[in-house]
């Protein structure tokens, strides 16, 4: 699984965006809770909170019994054959949990995933 871990320190005003495409995600302001994606996002899910968003996703939906954690591991196992991106956000107490999809299988750094995802305004 392509995962990376963001933990972001002291956050002014953001946006969420596909790292891949550039495009906004849809997300209220300084909120790392997406409502509806653009690009190549897959689904988004909170551990804590519950929140997700499947997107056009219905599979996603399946997996969460216990954990997002573990429902996103399994939605990766079934398609080993998408080069699928996870990024985790640790927020305080909460985890936050983003797939998008690499179309173009785009070598790009953490550092440039992380800026890329989120914007400072």
């Amino acid at each position: 699984m392509n995962k990376i871990v963001i933990k972001p320190k002291s956050m002014g005003t953001f946006t969420l965006n596909c790292p891949y495409t550039n495009e906004k995600l849809d997300n209220d302001n300084n909120s790392f809770e997406i409502y509806e994606g653009a690009g190549n996002y897959l689904f988004s899910m909170c551990e804590d909170c519950l929140f997700y968003d499947a997107g056009n996703n219905n599979e996603i939906e399946k997996y969460w019994k216990n954990s997002a954690f573990e429902a996103v591991e399994k939605f990766v196992e079934n398609h080993k054959e998408d080069n699928i991106l996870i990024i985790e956000v640790q927020k305080n107490d909460e985890s936050y949990f983003y797939g998008f999809l690499n179309e173009d299988n785009l070598e790009l750094s953490e550092q440039e995933i992380e800026r890329r995802f989120i914007k400072q305004l």
